[in-house]
């Protein structure tokens, strides 16, 4: 199913000209070896280009379109026209396999380059049916040069007027047939297209892939005895069969994905995991729509959290009216893939694969912040996304929290959101950690608990809605508003107030132990708020609505001994309501003063 979709993502990137057609790739190339009419080299000059990363400016190899690289496990396997020193020229003359690597290339070249009589095909002939390694040692090469060389940098070469050798068409067509096949190859069934073809017996790695080795890794290969079943000793890709073709297709395009500035907003990093979403017919609107109603500005995004913020309020809007985003093009219906990898060393690992329609998705995603919707301060922004969900989770007083995010926990929690599925318990547990340690509920905090409680929990969403339920009677809830006006009384006799500093976690795990004292403490604050003259009536206004929950908790019944933790969420919850709604009575109490004066 993964290679399948990944293949028809290729069709659909070839079908605008996005990606390569087979047997052709983007190389880095660092060096050119600039070739006399007579086949000798002239000079080998760098073609690096400035590349500003960061506050530096850095020289990176220049890319350019070539014949596909082999790939090169172990073993001796030349590339066509863009390769190292040591398979092009033999250089440098350390390389304990140097001569081997450039009988291999000379051969090679010379095969493909056989009855083609273009100027250029002549010319390489000439070169290496000619060329010495141990001339090389008489080049003039700068000290950087013969360092770069001897660590592997790609050269290609170029004729006197600086004509890429990889731009001649009777070559690129000697390589096209070339590259069709090999008469001796296994021919099989491909296991992804269902299509007589030439079996890959190794395929080309992958690359871009967080914590990956840079040279790239694999997602299919065998080379273990462990993997050798059937008599398929010694057999590598054949284990599996996939024709050529799809493996180029799969492989192209998820470096495509992985690496393409086009494609930077269908990829960001989770932890160790690096995710990559698609549609089967590269529509890429939805696919950046996905992406920043997930992530906002976390990972990988560049956007700024105002643009993020719109758009997911766009995205939104549109699902609910059924427009653009909506059945009226057909989008909805369209194939989502959602791809996670993560490294494990010269291989990769698929944490997860998710297929569905990109209505689905959405509306998954939908439902998520529809849970995490709660009144909140207007600092705050409208939506969570996923990066800001998960900073909940860590300490503020960490540097870098980004990274001290658990990989396990954000994948569990993307797995939620996009399936619909409940919500992780490890998110819920960390949140309360955070709560008890910081004594402090805001307001993405509250939403997060008031998700888990929805999806997790039997709790009823009229229950547990956006804003403060007066008719609520459940008693974890009761207690947290009852903690609220508390916390009220002796701010407003006060100026101050330090009760959940000192109560708030005990509360919400053992009210019946710090109820009756914070109840005593209270009577203290409400008199001293009734004799305060710039306070009328405050005093007998607060007293009447700690009066009203403790009748709502049926009066004299005792308070309960411990919560569990899932009335723990409805205490902190109710608390947290109520908070707001005291604050916004005060803003509104405080504006109609402003407006009679």
């Amino acid at each position: 199913m993964i290679l399948q979709s990944l293949v028809a993502y290729y069709e659909a990137l070839a079908r605008k000209g996005v990606v390569q057609r087979p047997g052709w790739a983007f190389v880095r190339v660092s060096y050119k070896v600039i070739l006399r009419p007579d086949g000798t080299i002239r000079d080998i000059v760098s073609v690096k280009k400035t590349e500003k990363r960061g506050k530096k400016e850095v020289l990176v190899p220049w890319e350019i379109e070539a014949p596909e690289q082999v790939v090169r496990s172990s073993g001796v396997r030349a590339n066509f026209l863009c390769d190292t020193a040591a398979y092009l020229l033999g250089y440098p003359s350390g390389d304990n396999k140097a001569a081997q690597k450039w009988e291999a290339a000379r051969q090679l070249h010379l095969q493909i380059l056989t009855g083609v009589d273009s100027p250029w095909a002549i010319l390489l002939r000439q070169f290496f049916e000619t060329h010495i390694p141990e001339d090389c040692g008489r080049l003039e090469l700068s000290k950087e040069t013969a360092e770069d060389l001897e660590k592997g940098a790609v050269l290609t070469f170029v004729d006197e007027s600086d004509t890429y050798a990889v731009g001649d068409s009777a070559i690129g067509s000697a390589w096209d047939k070339q590259y069709a096949g090999d008469p001796d190859a296994v021919q099989g069934r491909c296991l992804v297209t269902g299509e007589t073809d030439e079996i890959a017996v190794l395929h080309n790695k992958i690359k871009g892939v967080a914590g990956a080795q840079a040279v790239g890794a694999n997602l299919v290969g065998f080379n273990a005895p462990a993997y050798e079943s059937y008599g398929k000793t010694d057999a590598q890709g054949l284990n599996a069969p996939v024709g050529r073709y799809a493996m180029y297709a799969y492989t192209t395009a998820l470096n495509h994905l992985l690496g393409a500035d086009e494609a930077r907003r269908q990829r960001v990093r989770i932890g160790d995991t690096t995710v990559v979403w698609w549609t089967l017919d590269d529509d890429r609107e939805a696919a950046e729509q996905f992406g920043t109603m997930t992530f906002g500005s976390f990972g990988s995004f560049g956007a700024a959290a105002e643009d993020d913020e719109a758009t997911i309020a766009d995205v939104m809007r549109k699902l609910r009216n059924a427009d653009a985003i909506g059945e009226g093009n057909g989008r909805l219906a369209k194939p989502f893939c959602i791809l996670g990898i993560s490294p494990n060393a010269a291989r990769l690992s698929v944490r997860f694969f998710y297929r569905d329609t990109f209505g689905a998705f959405v509306r998954s995603v939908q439902a998520h912040y529809d849970r995490l919707a709660i009144d909140k301060p207007d600092y705050e922004k409208p939506y969570l996304p996923l990066g800001e969900l998960l900073l909940e989770t860590v300490s503020k007083n960490v540097r870098e929290r980004e990274k001290s995010i658990s990989s396990l926990l954000a994948g569990a929690v993307y797995a939620a959101i996009v399936n619909d599925w409940r919500y992780p318990e490890m998110l819920y547990e960390q949140i309360l950690c955070r709560i008890r340690a910081e004594h402090e509920v805001n307001a993405r905090k509250a939403a997060i608990l008031k998700a888990y409680l929805l999806k997790n929990t039997e709790i009823d969403k009229e229950v547990l809605g956006m804003s403060l339920n007066e008719e609520c009677r459940n008693q974890a809830y009761v207690l947290g508003r009852l903690f609220a006006e508390l916390e009220n009384a002796q701010y407003q006799a006060n100026g101050v107030s330090m009760l959940k500093e000192r109560y708030l976690s005990s509360a919400a795990t053992t009210p019946g132990l710090v109820f009756p004292s914070m109840l005593q403490m209270a009577s203290y604050h409400i008199a001293k708020i009734k004799k305060d003259d710039g306070k009328p009536g405050a005093g007998a206004a607060i007293e009447g609505r700690i009066g009203a929950l403790i009748d709502m908790l049926e009066g004299g019944k005792p308070f309960p001994v411990r919560l569990n933790n899932t009335e723990q969420g409805l205490f902190l919850e109710g608390y947290y309501q109520q908070v707001q709604k005291n604050f916004r009575t005060a803003k509104e109490n405080k504006q109609n003063k402003e407006e009679l004066a």
